[in-house]
């Protein structure tokens, strides 16, 4: 066999034991990514290999597909090269061939690792600074010996100065990170309510969204620092336009009082970089552990949430507090700085999560029956809109003030089980006032899905209601979070647009 086709079944053998190592047991698209470049530099095309290529080909994107608009083949490779990394850098680290995506670049590299003996250079590094250090000693002494004294006396004047800055910034700010250790040091404080909220890294009045609901400032935290985001991003998904004030970032840990019982504990990440978007460069990588148990590993929330500037949200459920009262929060970093820009801790039923309700309208309501419907979130694309036409049933007739139509998605956060999904609908835009080809049937068609799963395919609200401003309710069962802890439903539309009034989502017995 020649050394080049030697060369070639070596790099095929070591492809083939990256994709079964396990790796990428729950990230096929990463698996799908490495075969698919892997296999154009085998058949000498690397020169071909393109982000649109990739995200069509590889990530089974639509054809329509726009690199301008959608980031996906940048994140995936910024999280293949980290998996890489984290592969080469533990169990793959004593292979003779290894496999890089350098940055820049989608065309893999085959790199023969020579491992050198490292043990003279760590003896030199030992052993040399210690000599370098006594020669200077000995001609400086009498220099260093008279600067002693002026360089305590600086350094004493420095902590009384840091202390002094400490204090103030102790009076001015609400609950800061002394208060947060008085905590971890066992401090007696109350526990918090039943329903807890608070903004990351924010240290200003508590804040009340457009939910009717409050978040406090940052509080029983110790380690990380508090980051303020800037006010001119537009963020698709947030519970109110307002909501993303700031972040927690580094490694740092939460520890929150809690009564005895049982809670969900949601975590909501918006990954934004300072620079260019489409650079991933800045991409996290990191751990989020609760009483010492970790639940999410390698998580890196801006691939989690399809892109940047979008909220991801993680729900975990039956969190009880640890021996010493308190629900204990983990970040920790994998590669690069840990983050969280607000955090949830809600009282529930063991092995249960409350039911999510939201209804196309810019301010939460109550129904007939007294379960409150969160105002418009969780969505990316489309628009809201108010009806003046609303349907006749007084019963329900609150649910449909309002629509969210147009080509978009919601990404509602549950963790794993069984739903029922309950989508209310009613055709208020074309009817008697707006006729359509003669009425409101046929006005209308658009399919809907339930991560990938069609609900339903060309669906007429009208025809299904029975006419105009008649409501329908269609209500699906057993549907399952997918990977990324959401229940994502499409609104694609065929005819005109999609459209949707109301969204029920709760877990069945």
């Amino acid at each position: 066999m020649s050394p080049v086709s030697t060369q070639a079944s070596q790099e095929r053998a070591e492809l083939d034991a990256v994709l079964q190592s396990g790796i990428f047991d729950r990230a096929p698209n990463l698996a799908s990514f490495l075969k698919y470049v892997c296999e154009k530099y085998f058949e000498g095309e690397s020169e071909n290999v393109k982000e649109y290529c990739i995200a069509v080909e590889a990530l089974n994107r639509q054809t329509d597909f726009d690199p301008k608009k959608d980031s996906i083949v940048r994140v995936e490779a910024h999280r293949l090269r980290r998996r890489l990394f984290e592969y080469y850098a533990g169990k793959g680290a004593s292979h003779a061939i290894q496999i890089e995506i350098p940055n820049g670049q989608y065309s893999p590299k085959f790199c023969q690792k020579v491992h050198l003996e490292e043990k003279p250079l760590q003896a030199r590094i030992l052993i040399e600074p210690p000599r370098v250090i006594h020669r200077v000693t000995e001609v400086t002494s009498d220099i260093k010996q008279q600067g002693r004294w002026r360089t305590w006396y600086s350094l004493v004047a420095m902590g009384f100065a840091f202390l002094l800055i400490f204090s103030v910034a102790e009076t001015r700010s609400h609950r800061t990170a002394a208060s947060a250790l008085e905590i971890w040091r066992g401090s007696s404080v109350d526990p918090v309510p039943g329903e807890f909220r608070f903004l990351a890294g924010y240290h200003g009045v508590p804040f009340t969204d457009r939910q009717g609901r409050t978040w406090q400032p940052d509080t029983y935290f110790e380690g990380g620092v508090s980051v303020p985001l800037p006010d001119d991003r537009r963020l698709q998904g947030l519970p109110d336009p307002k909501f993303a004030k700031s972040r927690r970032e580094g490694a740092f840990r939460y520890a929150i009082p809690a009564r005895q019982g049982t809670y969900e504990v949601h975590l909501h990440f918006i990954g934004t970089t300072p620079g260019d978007p489409s650079d991933p460069a800045s991409l996290p990588l990191f751990r989020v552990s609760v009483n010492g148990q970790a639940v999410l590993d390698l998580f890196d929330p801006i691939s989690e949430a399809g892109g940047f500037d979008r909220l991801h949200c993680r729900v975990i459920r039956d969190v009880s507090p640890a021996k010493d009262g308190k629900i204990h929060l983990a970040f920790e970093a994998t590669s690069t700085k840990a983050f969280v820009n607000a955090v949830e801790v809600l009282s529930s039923e063991p092995g249960r999560v409350r039911p999510v309700r939201i209804v196309a309208a810019k301010s939460s309501v109550v129904d007939s029956d007294g379960s409150v419907w969160m105002a418009d979130q969780d969505v990316q694309g489309g628009v809201l809109v108010e009806r003046r036409d609303s349907i006749q049933d007084a019963g329900l007739k609150m649910l449909f003030a309002g629509e969210h139509y147009g080509n978009f998605s919601y990404h509602i956060p549950m963790p794993a089980g069984r739903y029922r999904v309950k989508l209310y609908f009613a055709e208020t835009f074309f009817g008697s006032k707006l006729p359509y080809a003669g009425g409101s049937v046929g006005a209308r068609l658009f399919n809907v899905f339930a991560n990938g799963v069609a609900l339903l395919r060309d669906f007429d609200v009208a025809k299904d209601a029975g006419g105009p401003n008649r409501a329908t309710v269609k209500t699906f069962e057993n549907i399952e979070p997918n990977a990324q802890g959401n229940i994502v439903l499409e609104f694609v539309p065929l005819r005109n647009y999609a459209e949707v009034n109301a969204i029920e989502v709760a877990q069945i017995n």
